[in-house]
């Protein structure tokens, strides 16, 4: 017979072995990429929407990044319901090669029955803060900082498509079953349950960098604006010529959105037309799966044939960026670089694959940064 301490020590290890390769198989197929460079600077915070699940806490102004040390975190979500994050050790005042290079993977989650389908981070708390939606109908909240689950949340009655933090005090959630749901973090209570588009899901949500509005799509062709202050409905955007809308996302100073129609047209609006009438339609070959704006003057889109085409506000390509031949985009994020002399695109590919892409204020001049970065496993089970 076996002392009960070799018995116990033969168990955890088996068990951390099991874990290690489940865990280096969730690289594989992720379902979207969150990047959190957790920088912020005033009293209003930015948050972009780059797929139709994922939602992106960025800073305000890029040009604070250099002024706290704050790490660099990625976050991926599986299709088989699960959560791994890397957390750069680098100081902000590296290069972003460098950042990229110590990134280092410390946490892999069983958040979800089944796929993954969104996530949010909060900016205010450095990132620490995690939501995540899946099939399961269920949104998980998660402390990151201390690697420990909050609880969850299973106000909807079908599965979880979008979710977005508005500032430290709320996060808003968007389900199939076409309603959306307002919680207060503090006690994790729904203050507000926002009805309006047809039966059917929401597809996307967007938050104005204010705080005070969203927009949200659905199947019914129509693009809903709601006062976040008060919990009800502001105004409504019929665009009839599409039988379904998502993707929405924000420009950084918030004069700029966008939206896709039924998948393979993307329509760029701006806040100053009355009217509700597109400043720009681009109609694509390829399926667009996530969408993403560089500052307030571009905006990219990643399709199906793993390409991701930058666009100016007028509708006109200025760039494209040949990700893959093989593999599809699925998500993309973008953040600032050190010293603010490019941009970074983060991109999520369906065959596992994370590039990052610098992005100069001449979007012509971006290249593909060729990394060799070692991923440690610190797996974090609970």
């Amino acid at each position: 017979f076996f002392p009960k301490e070799l018995l116990l020590c033969i168990f955890f290890l088996g068990l951390q072995i099991e874990c290690l390769s489940h865990c280096l198989e969730l690289e594989k197929h992720p379902t979207y990429v969150a990047v959190v460079n957790s920088i912020f600077l005033g009293a209003t915070k930015n948050k972009v929407v780059f797929n139709n699940s994922i939602n992106l806490p960025i800073s305000n102004c890029f040009e604070s990044l250099g002024l706290y040390d704050r790490n660099m975190k990625v976050v991926i979500g599986c299709y088989d319901g699960s959560l791994h994050g890397w957390e750069s050790t680098a100081s902000d005042t590296v290069s972003i090669e460098e950042k990229v290079e110590k990134l280092e993977l410390t946490f892999a989650y069983s958040a979800h029955r089944s796929c993954t389908k969104c996530i949010a981070l909060m900016t205010e708390r450095n990132g620490d803060l995690m939501a995540s939606g899946g099939t399961d109908e269920v949104i998980r909240v998660y402390n990151l900082k201390t690697k420990r689950e909050i609880g969850e949340l299973d106000r909807h009655t079908d599965q979880i498509l979008s979710l977005e933090f508005i500032g430290r005090k709320h996060l808003i959630s968007g389900s199939m079953d076409g309603g959306l749901c307002l919680w207060q973090t503090k006690d994790w209570k729904c203050v507000h349950t926002l009805k309006g588009h047809k039966p059917g899901p929401v597809t996307g949500i967007g938050v104005h960098p204010s705080g005070n509005v969203a927009f949200s799509t659905s199947s019914d062709n129509s693009l809903r604006m709601w006062d976040l202050t008060s919990g009800r409905p502001a105004s409504r955007n019929r665009l009839r010529d599409f039988k379904q809308l998502g993707l929405p996302t924000w420009s950084l100073n918030g004069d700029t959105y966008s939206v896709v129609g039924d998948d393979r047209t993307v329509l760029i609006f701006s806040i100053d037309n009355e009217n509700g009438k597109p400043e720009a339609s681009i109609v694509y070959r390829s399926r667009v799966n996530a969408t993403c704006f560089l500052g307030n003057d571009f905006l990219a889109t990643g399709c199906e044939d793993g390409t991701v085409r930058i666009v100016n506000l007028g509708g006109d390509e200025v760039a494209q960026l040949d990700c893959s031949e093989n593999s599809r985009v699925r998500s993309m994020r973008s953040l600032s670089a050190p010293n603010n002399d490019a941009l970074i695109l983060v991109v999520a590919l369906s065959d596992g694959v994370i590039q990052f892409w610098k992005i100069p204020s001449d979007p012509k001049q971006s290249k593909k940064l060729n990394l060799k970065t070692k991923y440690l496993p610190l797996i974090i089970l609970f």
